[in-house]
């Protein structure tokens, strides 16, 4: 596996862990406004990063299946 693929994997893991983590702040009880906002758009703009990143690894994964054609 390239190092890149590596990397793109362990930044997919990381963004599932930073949406968990805000998604169970959000099923607490205590938060502001501004809290809950805030929460809600790291999670958003989390979720469009780990499309992102799915894609990318999709384009390398059908690389290297074509490599090995």
């Amino acid at each position: 596996m390239s190092s890149q693929y590596k990397s793109l994997i362990e930044a997919r893991n990381q963004w599932q862990r930073d949406i968990k983590m805000y998604t169970d702040f959000l099923q607490g009880e205590t938060k502001t406004f501004e809290g809950r906002y805030g929460a809600e758009k790291y999670i958003s703009m989390a979720e469009n990063r780990l499309k992102d990143i799915n894609l990318i690894l999709k384009e390398i994964e059908q690389e290297c299946l074509n490599d090995a054609l």
